[in-house]
């Protein structure tokens, strides 16, 4: 009687060709080639590699059996019936090492599980410490920006307290021929000082040197000091607003 091919259908081992009666070598070993490749998808099913293609250890055991049905009917019709239960130990044992494979593989799997735990809690450790960090030198930087303000109105300060006291030294000056006066600096919109010269303007030092401006300079200055200067106004007027800005006396010596 032929030997029946094993129940397995796995869609990546094809069956082997049906075996003769009784089976020759050709046979056993296209048997055992089968046996070994079941095994193999049964380890893949360890690792969970291509899991829905993988090997189940009742197929394992089925392609076992197969094997040793083969071997035994070779046997048989060369050498007398033989026992199977031999056969039947040899497969429970190959299936006992799978189990141990197995069992071997998810120990391993066990302990990448425990390193990648320990790996996520320093991580974790890490991340709060740069939170920690971050939130520091958001501190210093609102700090320093409190300091820049601090300093911007210090500057302002220190630039109102130097043309007051520009304007009270002017004063004691009469025509500056004898002591010059003090040249105030223009204030830009960002709180920033300019010179005269930055803008082709000549330094008003005495007295000739106010009375020598044109209208042209005169109106620059006027416009650069932000003094009011609204209308056609006469340029005696105008030099006026400049002397008593400057706190030069006036009329002019």
């Amino acid at each position: 009687m032929p030997v029946q091919l094993p129940p397995i259908h796995l869609p990546n081992i094809p069956l082997p060709p049906q075996p003769a009666d009784p089976p020759n070598l050709q046979d056993v070993h296209q048997a055992q080639l089968f046996c070994e490749r079941v095994e193999n998808h049964v380890c893949f099913r360890a690792t969970d590699i291509l899991a829905q293609q993988a090997a189940t250890n009742d197929d394992a055991a089925n392609a076992h059996l197969y094997f040793h049905r083969v071997v035994a009917a070779a046997n048989q019709g060369q050498a007398g019936p033989v026992d199977p239960q031999h056969f039947i130990q040899q497969v429970i044992q190959q299936l006992n090492n799978i189990n141990q494979q197995f069992d071997a593989v998810d120990q391993r799997f066990n302990v990448m599980g425990q390193r990648f735990d320990a790996m996520n809690q320093r991580f974790n450790a890490m991340d709060q410490k740069f939170n920690a960090m971050n939130q520091q030198f958001n501190n210093v930087n609102d700090h320093l920006g409190r300091v820049d303000d601090c300093l911007d109105r210090m500057e302002v300060g220190q630039i109102d307290m130097t043309e007051t006291l520009y304007k009270t030294y002017n004063q004691g000056c009469t025509d500056g021929t004898e002591c010059q006066y003090k040249v105030i600096p223009f204030r830009l919109p960002d709180g920033r000082t300019e010179l005269l010269q930055t803008v082709g303007l000549p330094a008003l030092r005495d007295a000739q040197s106010i009375v020598n401006l044109t209208d042209a300079e005169l109106n620059l200055y006027l416009n650069r000091y932000d003094i009011p200067c609204v209308g056609n106004l006469h340029h005696e007027t105008k030099l006026r607003r400049l002397t008593v800005f400057l706190g030069i006396p006036w009329p002019l010596p």
